[in-house]
């Protein structure tokens, strides 16, 4: 059933998302149409997973194909974002949802440890991690291609963007010359 479901939902969406990107295109609307082609890669990753050792199974499929119709495709091409005021908030708390699952499967399969204390920090961390991530590029696209998705010219959320990209920068910078070094950051005669 999910595999005909996921079907359905790859045919509905690569359709519309055609019409409307083909519409904007020829209405001169370059930034809005390439916010539907951005679609596009994102429905490939069901693919490109289960073509890793890590194979996802039907009914994950389709709750990642739910999400993106109701995220990009009913927010983005059916212009939901604009016309339901709450309609944002609604998909970043089921995104969170989505992703705390996503977590837990990332965590089942790199850690043998039961420990329910290690297991939510991880999956919160993971939750924070995409949702900053996700916040830093719609930040960027509204700041190379000058929309505004993130109301950034109403809100004044620059300030807050910047601090974030910047502590982002400072801990992936830290993991990298940790990594390099081999350094154990927690042993004892570090401390």
């Amino acid at each position: 059933m999910y595999k005909l479901l996921n079907k359905i939902l790859l045919i509905i969406m690569n359709i519309g998302t055609i019409i409307v990107a083909t519409l904007e295109f020829t209405n001169n609307n370059y930034a809005r149409a390439m916010t539907f082609v951005a679609i596009f890669p994102l429905l490939l990753i069901p693919f490109i997973i289960n073509k890793t050792k890590f194979k996802l199974s039907d009914k994950e499929i389709f709750l990642y194909y739910l999400f993106i119709l109701l995220a990009d495709f009913i927010g983005c091409v059916c212009n939901l974002y604009n016309t339901v005021s709450w309609y944002d908030i609604f998909v970043h708390f089921l995104s969170g949802m989505f992703t705390f699952v996503l977590a837990t499967i990332v965590y089942r399969i790199i850690s043998d440890s039961n420990n329910k204390l290690l297991k939510l920090l991880f999956c919160l961390g993971i939750v924070s991690l995409i949702a900053v991530t996700w916040e830093v590029f719609e930040f960027s696209i509204d700041s190379f291609a000058h929309t505004n998705l993130q109301h950034n010219q109403d809100t004044g959320v620059i300030d807050t963007m910047q601090d974030m990209i910047v502590a982002m920068l400072g801990g992936i910078i830290s993991s990298i010359y940790t990594w390099f070094k081999r350094l154990d950051i927690y042993s004892k005669s570090n401390m």
